[in-house]
């Protein structure tokens, strides 16, 4: 027999396999029963005549699919986490080392042409202090 703590943590499951398999009992039906499992197993009984003991095997069955499904479920989240870690760690090794290569570059270029380089950088640094002063020059 299943517990009372089982059969509401699997409630929506159960409601769903207790509709597709007995017909005759109603939204209504299962919402005045709502978590109580003699009154769930009466209400079974009732409507479908069948003895207390296919009742509970039925509602344990459903109880071991909800928990299976879940696990399937937690599987599958835990594999497509993995992958996007796999995934994550690839690209930013990627872009780590496309990162060096950009460095160890300017590093070559500047020490080639080192005069180009600073006038380039001040020539950099020129225009982006005039778009930062004009943009705040704009909000005032």
């Amino acid at each position: 027999m299943i517990s009372q703590e089982t059969l509401r943590g699997n409630w929506n499951q159960i409601v769903g396999a207790i509709k597709k398999e007995f017909g005759q009992i109603t939204g209504d039906d299962l919402t005045r029963v709502r978590g109580n499992m003699d009154q769930l197993i009466g209400l079974i009984q009732e409507k479908t005549g069948r003895s207390r003991e296919q009742v509970d095997a039925f509602l344990s069955q459903c109880c071991s699919n909800a928990g299976d499904a879940v696990n399937r479920f937690s599987e599958t989240a835990s594999q497509y986490a993995s992958a996007a870690g796999e995934s994550l760690q690839q690209n930013y090794d990627r872009v780590a080392e496309s990162a060096q290569q950009g460095y160890q570059q300017a590093v070559r270029t500047v020490s080639k042409r080192p005069m180009e380089s600073l006038a380039i950088a001040v020539g950099a640094g020129m225009l982006a202090g005039l778009v930062v002063g004009l943009s705040l020059s704009r909000r005032r």
